[in-house]
């Protein structure tokens, strides 16, 4: 049977003794049950004329739970065919077409209620981490041999991402949300639902998550210089991020405001952006900006961004979004597989310098916010004071952000000791019998 048809003759399957059947073109609705006369009476008589075929089936659905309900509301004391002249007689007032819900309409139902409604989420949040698993599995789900419950359907979209157990693990959980707004928004039945034995028992344990490495301070001032040779406007970029500890985005809400701790008139960075999809919102805040030290002398330096942004000396790149992803793109462009530049290759090689040490420390654009941090605990701040300039809770900030480097470690266990002399022949290298 086409799909029409299966819709059709199973609108009755709950109703004791009643079918619908093709006689020759004309819809029949059928009652047959055993110890009662049988009923029989035709769809017809309707204006435009009610046949069996694809185009009549949304009407015909209509009027046959029309008349079974007013068949089941008499009790026996009603004919069907007495039922169907009733609703025959209201069929002028055209019935409103059910609406026809498919799994993509439960996605796009989901993505509104993430950003119009509850307003949970960042568009490109939704572009980035929802929209790929939740558009897979729309696709898997559309598929002939499609998946009957939420544990099969998991199981074939982490088939996707069967190299990226990082994703394997958002998939679940993404997955299992989508499928509980399915349940208490559509009805969808409870089998859907995607149960944490589910994704324990389908997705591999996550990976130990890697540390993010925290470049040195002469690295990020050479690095940003090479960028100054190449593309000023990517620099400016980049020295916000290091000197601030931005994230990308939050360089399109930035202003030049007074500072209001200051009583000479300053003025300072203030930014607007709040961010909404993590545990706490970001608060809007005024930014203070946490210098350099060059090896050589120790001496704090820091670039007059400020300054230069009220003279409108500050050139940004022209991107439509300032994100992770833009520049991200910009540092590991390439050209024939190789690093498009000298900037991409000064890249790659801290890349490969930090993952090349015992700890394997993750280069990543976020190592530049890790930095800024870093440099803050370096210098002295207190924790609260740090999390709260960078824009988000202690707790988040203890949990995600690094707060010491081995070098800072190792510099606050420098000490002028003496080294002991060492025993000639220390105990331990005797033999037992000597013991």
């Amino acid at each position: 049977m086409p799909p029409w048809e299966q819709r059709l003759v199973t609108v009755t399957a709950k109703w004791q003794g009643f079918s619908v059947v093709n006689d020759r073109g004309v819809m029949v609705l059928l009652f047959r049950s055993k110890g009662q006369p049988s009923q029989r009476v035709s769809m017809t008589g309707f204006d435009p004329e009610i046949r069996f075929r694809e185009e009549d089936e949304k009407r015909a659905i209509t009027y046959i739970r029309q008349t079974y309900k007013l068949w089941a509301e008499a009790d026996g004391d009603r004919t069907l065919k007495d039922c169907l002249k009733e609703v025959k007689s209201t069929s002028d007032v055209q019935p409103q077409a059910e609406e026809v819900v498919t799994w993509a309409t439960i996605a796009a139902a989901m993505k509104e209620a993430k950003l119009e409604f509850g307003k949970k989420i960042q568009p490109q949040t939704w572009k980035t981490n929802w929209a790929p698993i939740l558009d897979e599995a729309v696709r898997i789900l559309g598929r002939k041999n499609a998946p009957s419950d939420g544990y099969e359907l998991l199981k074939a979209v982490l088939k996707n991402w069967a190299d990226a157990p990082t994703v394997q693990v958002e998939c679940g959980r993404y997955l299992a949300r989508w499928m509980e707004f399915a349940v208490r928004r559509y009805k969808v039945p409870r089998t859907w639902l995607i149960t944490q034995a589910d994704r324990d028992e389908l997705i591999p344990k996550k990976p130990k998550k890697r540390k993010k490495a925290v470049l040195e301070d002469d690295e990020i001032l050479d690095f940003i210089e090479l960028i100054q040779q190449e593309n000023p406007a990517w620099a400016n970029l980049f020295r916000l991020l290091a000197q601030y500890g931005l994230r990308p985005i939050e360089v399109e809400h930035l202003s030049v405001v007074p500072d209001p701790t200051s009583k000479t008139g300053e003025k300072i960075f203030y930014c607007s952006y709040e961010k909404v999809d993590g545990q706490k919102d970001t608060e809007l805040r005024y930014l203070r900006p946490m210098h350099f030290r060059r090896s050589e002398d120790d001496k704090p330096v820091q670039w007059p961004l400020v300054e230069a942004w009220e003279a409108g000396a500050l050139k940004l790149p022209d991107l439509q979004a300032f994100n992770g992803h833009a520049c991200n793109r910009y540092l590991h462009r390439k050209r024939n597989g190789k690093p498009a530049g000298p900037v991409q290759q000064r890249w790659k090689e801290l890349i490969d310098k930090y993952a090349a040490l015992p700890t394997k420390d993750w280069v990543r654009l976020y190592s530049l916010r890790d930095g800024f941090g870093v440099r803050s605990y370096r210098e002295g701040l207190d924790k609260t004071v740090i999390a709260a300039a960078m824009g988000h809770s202690l707790a988040i900030h203890q949990r995600s952000y690094r707060q010491l480097t081995e070098r800072i470690q190792a510099r606050a266990f420098e000490s002028n000791a003496e080294t002991m002399p060492w025993p000639r022949h220390p105990p331990w290298c005797l033999g037992n019998e000597s013991r």
